[in-house]
């Protein structure tokens, strides 16, 4: 019902844009953009500024960029997880193909206030489990935009919903012991009219729901035994989750630090609406304590560190269980379920070989090697 709930509303909302349409916009059709997270359990919140959504028409090569929201708003992106959706605008564009979206980080916070009743001290900052606030510095790279590469079709008198999906796991990058931390957007774009809806519980052997429990949509492909993880969510105070999907085989994985990871392997149609539940089992926790060492010199870098183990599911399958981002050399310990992990480290040129390390066990990821 939630799901069918969640569709219902963004259908109204699509109807109500179209009629509201000027009859004299005849080759006009409308784009809605919001703004959901892929979220992630480390912090207790994720501010972000959105100053601009800009859409890049097809076949324009040096055609301009056209703004079609200006929201200068700075948002909880952890509030934004189980099927909320922020909606950023709403614009009219001539009817035709577009090929990119570029998202404008603000340099300015709103002047509202954050989850401890303080007004933003930055723009973009997160919220440790300390209650202690971290300015996330933006690369250089990044200030004049995020390009999104996503087509669209804008059709005459109707109106075409995305939703950026913002991942924070894999946005927020550690800097050793310095404290610093830097924020390198991870977002991809999702066509919610194509979507599916998985929606489920997560809970322990006692039957006591487990809040703040990873689930994410994982794909596995055998021929080059690679893992992706599509998007992911937190379970809510309740237990509960809610995740849209383009149609598609997953394998949907729950994990929470303390427990076992637990999966279901699902095939997803056009506006389905499907329940997956998750009873997860107490776990003895070790840690693997990553040596990552970087050249010197490098700014605005990134290394990113995952942890793949073979699946609960199947065992000729493989699911991401964690992922580390780092920009700095230092030694990181991550705690995990006792068991052998596959490492694969990447600083987004070069890719180390992938290593087979046991927890309670230390891994050096040197880049410096040639």
């Amino acid at each position: 019902m939630r799901g069918i709930f969640v569709r219902l509303v963004m259908v109204l909302m699509a109807l109500f844009l179209v009629t509201a349409c000027d009859d004299e916009r005849s080759e006009e059709g409308a784009l809605a953009v919001g703004l959901t997270d892929a979220a992630s359990g480390d912090f207790q919140a994720v501010y972000v500024t959105i100053g601009e959504v800009q859409v890049h028409r097809g076949g324009e090569e040096n055609g301009e960029w056209l703004v079609i929201a200006s929201p200068g708003r700075t948002y909880n992106l952890l509030e934004l997880v189980n099927g909320v959706i922020e909606r950023l605008g709403v614009a009219p564009l001539a009817t035709g193909s577009y090929t990119q979206m570029r998202l404008i980080i603000g340099d300015e916070a709103d002047g509202g206030t954050n989850i401890l009743d303080q007004r933003h001290p930055y723009a973009n900052y997160l919220i440790d489990s300390q209650g202690e606030c971290h300015r996330l510095s933006v690369p250089s790279g990044d200030r004049t935009g995020i390009k999104l590469v996503h087509g669209f079709e804008i059709v005459k008198d109707l109106t075409t919903d995305l939703v950026l999906d913002f991942d924070v796991d894999r946005s927020v990058v550690r800097a050793g012991n310095s404290g610093n931390w830097m924020l390198k957007p991870t977002v991809k774009v999702v066509d919610t009219v194509e979507n599916a809806i998985v929606s489920g519980m997560v809970a322990d052997q006692m039957d006591g729901v487990l809040p703040c429990a990873r689930v994410s949509a994982q794909v596995f492909d055998q021929d080059t035994d690679q893992v992706t993880v599509i998007t992911s969510t937190l379970s809510d105070a309740t237990g509960e989750y809610l995740m849209y999907l383009e149609p598609g085989p997953y394998t949907i994985t729950a994990y929470m630090e303390g427990y076992d990871p637990a999966c279901v392997d699902l095939d997803t149609e056009v506006g389905g609406d499907y329940e997956a539940s998750f009873v997860l089992s107490p776990a003895d926790m070790q840690a693997i304590t990553c040596n990552v060492v970087l050249p010197q010199g490098v700014q605005d870098g990134c290394v990113t560190v995952r942890f793949i183990l073979t699946s609960p599911c199947d065992e000729n399958r493989l699911i991401e269980l964690k992922s580390l981002n780092v920009s700095e050399t230092g030694a990181y310990e991550v705690p995990l379920p006792s068991g052998t992990y596959r490492v694969l480290a990447t600083d987004g040129t070069k890719t180390l070989p992938v290593q087979s390390i046991a927890t309670g066990s230390p891994v050096t990821l040197d880049f410096t090697i040639r």
